[in-house]
């Protein structure tokens, strides 16, 4: 049940990321028709109904109900024609038009009928209104908004000169002071909660929406995307706050870093994206010999990598960079029908004081040494900024 409830957020998610005009429009349709239909469905049957009668007037109810009914017919084809350009990717202006402006000032005018101030008519143009703003840009809504907001202004001035009663659909007001009527009673329940659970509902949508979307951000700020390893700018900031650790409980922690050998030869006789494909590899393994939560692999830049290993001396440092090694000599890259091998040169250093950026200096110095030895080597030592003591 839990991974539905979270499909059917991610499928929601997905069409409201896209901003795609024939989805939107869509999806806007249809929960707009979920809020006018019980509006409908309840003044209809306050038409029909003797005791109920008499809350309307009749000039105004009959004309109210025939006007709701041609906006829900006409969403209801907006819908469909929808529907059918769900696929298409490009711009409908003329779509997004036909399912906004005739909705949300529909719904306005509706909110003026019944009155805004003291019915729950005020929550469903405000839970229309969220909604829209989450589908759409501001610059598609901004006719609906206006329009609406005249509306809304001139009936206000109308109401102050006298020239037109508030709430004019109905013949007295919801609230006179006394019990509802029963017909009434009903009605502000229903249309309050029906608007309540709407506009909750979006806002919580737009929550875990600008939650997701805000994680996805930080994954693409700290997350070399080639790899799938921290990026450089996340190393660094790993690096820093282990070396504060390292200084305060003394525990050991290493850098290790890693450098292809002969990588532009593989670029320039397999092309570009088998070498890219080499570090994708070289990612991997990374993250299959580091431990989750506790180690940081990174690309350092190119094809050189880095890993931060916490609660771990030289020698352990040393055994990771060796199984690592191992596993990449090994790995079976191909490329045109043809086996080709891949090494590389190990740099590694152990903190000494929590001085990480010395340490990062001495196992690139280390890597280099490795380099110049023949490659496919391991070279490590401490980082002390002072030579110890014989």
């Amino acid at each position: 049940m839990k991974a539905r409830f979270i499909a059917s957020l991610q499928w929601i998610e997905r069409r409201v990321v896209e901003r795609r005009d024939s989805v939107s429009s869509l999806f806007f349709v249809e929960l707009t028709l979920a809020t006018l239909l019980p509006l409908l469905l309840f003044q209809w049957d306050a038409a029909y109904d003797a005791s109920a009668q008499g809350l309307f007037r009749d000039s105004w109810m009959r004309p109210a109900l025939w006007a709701q009914a041609a906006l829900v017919l006409w969403l209801m084809a907006v819908g469909v024609l929808a529907w059918r350009q769900r696929q298409n990717e490009q711009v409908m202006p003329c779509l997004v038009q036909a399912a906004v402006l005739p909705s949300i000032l529909g719904v306005g005018l509706l909110c003026l009928a019944y009155g805004i101030k003291d019915t729950p008519m005020g929550v469903v143009l405000l839970a229309e209104v969220v909604l829209a703003r989450a589908l759409f840009s501001l610059r598609q809504l901004r006719w609906a908004f206006i329009l609406t907001l005249v509306a809304v202004l001139l009936a206000e001035w109308g109401q102050a000169k006298g020239w037109l009663a508030y709430a004019p659909m109905l013949s007295h007001p919801v609230y006179l002071g006394h019990e509802l009527h029963p017909w009434w009673a009903i009605w502000v329940r229903v249309v309050f909660f029906w608007a309540a659970g709407l506009f909750s509902g979006c806002l919580f949508l737009l929550a875990f929406l600008l939650n997701r979307q805000r994680a996805m951000l930080e994954t693409l700020v700290s997350t070399d995307m080639l790899t799938g390893l921290a990026n450089r700018r996340e190393f660094m900031t790993r690096l820093a706050r282990e070396s504060h650790r390292q200084a305060r409980s003394e525990r050991p922690l290493s850098v290790v870093m890693f450098d292809v050998d002969n990588f532009k030869r593989i670029n320039d006789t397999w092309g570009h994206p088998v070498g890219d494909n080499v570090l994708a590899q070289i990612g991997g393994i990374l993250r299959a010999h580091t431990r989750d939560q506790v180690d940081t692999a990174a690309r350092y830049g190119g094809e050189e990598f880095v890993l931060l290993l916490p609660e771990t001396d030289l020698l352990g440092a040393q055994h990771v960079a060796e199984k690592v090694s191992a596993r990449l000599r090994e790995y079976p890259f191909a490329a045109a029908g043809q086996a080709f091998k891949v090494t590389q040169s190990v740099g590694i250093a152990q903190v000494v004081d929590g001085d990480t950026d010395w340490a990062l200096k001495v196992a690139d110095q280390n890597l280099y040494q490795a380099k110049r030895d023949g490659r496919d080597r391991i070279v490590a030592s401490k980082a002390f900024a002072v030579p110890p003591p014989l």
